[in-house]
Parts: structure tokens; sequence; C-alpha cells
């Protein structure tokens, strides 16, 4: 069963560049990692200025796995300090 994980945010004023090329390193990162069956870059067409990631995994443990690799590890902290508090993670499971 796919398993999908959502990741939204709000850049702090004068980060959206820096948030979204994190972002984008994180979704080529992810696209790279076995079970990643996709990851994409999304942005809010509402206005509220919401920057983040959606991914489709083979597996919870593939997503997991991607996720505690130096490398995610390393981005996501990076972009932990450029980001509004209230940040979003969310995971899904498809049928």
């Amino acid at each position: 069963m796919p398993y999908i994980r959502i990741s939204l945010m709000k850049p702090l004023a004068g980060r959206e560049g820096s948030v979204v090329d994190l972002n984008t390193q994180l979704v080529a990162f992810y696209r790279q990692q076995a079970g990643c069956l996709l990851s994409h870059l999304i942005k809010a067409t509402d206005g509220s200025s919401e920057v983040g990631r959606v991914s489709l995994w083979e597996s919870e443990t593939a997503a997991d796995r991607a996720a505690t690799l130096d490398r995610s590890l390393a981005l996501r902290s990076r972009l932990h300090l450029l980001v509004r508090r209230g940040h979003q993670e969310r995971s899904f499971l498809a049928e």
C-alpha cells in the first residue's frame, strides 16, 4: 500500500527563495532514494505563501529510511530555521 508524505510551511519574511531552494533539494534527493515513487515541490495558489513537498513511497519504511539519511536531516534542519512555527508534516496511506 503506497505511503504519502506532505510537508507544508510558511517561509519567514525574506526567506522565500531559500525555503523553495531547500525544498527543491529535498525533492531531488528523495527522487533518488529506493522506494520513492514520486516527489514534487508544491506551492499554494491561495495567496497563503505556503510551500512544501509531497512524496509517494512504496512503504512507510522506505520514507522513514530516506528521511533519516544524513543529507535529508541536514537539509531539513536548515529549513526549520527559515520557516514560521506551525510547519506541518502529514502522512497518509493510499488505497
